[in-house]
């Protein structure tokens, strides 16, 4: 997050610049079958900003930059191409990063990736890998990637579907940051197995909405 920032005689084309994935992080002792994703999840938020008189950039007092995500970037209605930084400028209150991992014993030796979100009723499918293996053990990798990922949504209300392409987690923790306090959305995740689930909040059980038999 960048707040009162003084943009002085910047060239518009020299602000930011998102590099992709790198391809050579696609085998098993980074990633595993496709590159890590991270990069394609950032988001620059800037609040409060100026300019120096006669500046040819400006995007206004505040602003988000986020990278060149195919499956999420396009699909952002608040959200327009720049090319030249392989990036995307938005006006959006309600981005943010979400980050969920699994909880479970297996959370360091089990895949659960490729995971995708996307808002439901829309194309959207921004395609998530877990941590890169940050382990090397002499000659070999440690094979220990973390079941964490972080993932750039629009905290805008919506419905939004998680898949999994393995099993998913028995017990998972969310977080969401965003500068807007009030931007929410709703999860939904298809579970394989027909067993009761609860939500918790700092240890504290949320109990479920009462039923409605008319909706």
């Amino acid at each position: 997050m960048f707040r009162n920032t003084t943009m002085n005689n910047v060239a518009p084309d020299a602000m930011a610049y998102f590099s992709k994935p790198n391809p050579k992080w696609a085998n098993l002792k980074d990633c595993g079958a496709f590159p890590c994703t991270g990069p394609l999840n950032v988001l620059f938020s800037f609040i409060d900003t100026k300019y120096s008189k006669g500046s040819l950039l400006n995007h206004g007092k505040d602003f988000q930059i986020i990278s060149n995500n195919t499956g999420l970037s396009p699909y952002l209605e608040s959200c327009e191409p720049y090319q030249k930084s392989n990036a995307y400028i938005c006006h959006s209150n309600s981005l943010g990063i979400m980050m969920f991992e699994s909880m479970d014993d297996d959370k360091t030796d089990r895949g659960m990736q490729p995971v995708y979100v996307g808002l439901n009723g829309t194309k959207q499918a921004n395609k998530l890998n877990s941590f890169m293996d940050n382990t090397w053990d002499g000659f070999y990798a440690g094979q220990i990637r973390l079941s964490r990922f972080p993932a750039l949504i629009d905290g805008n209300g919506g419905n939004y579907n998680i898949s999994f392409t393995g099993s998913p987690a028995k017990k998972m923790r969310f977080l969401f940051n965003s500068n807007n306090k009030t931007a929410a959305m709703t999860i939904r995740i298809a579970y394989p197995s027909a067993e009761s689930r609860s939500i918790t909040i700092n240890d504290k059980v949320i109990e479920p909405n009462p039923w409605n038999d008319e909706s």
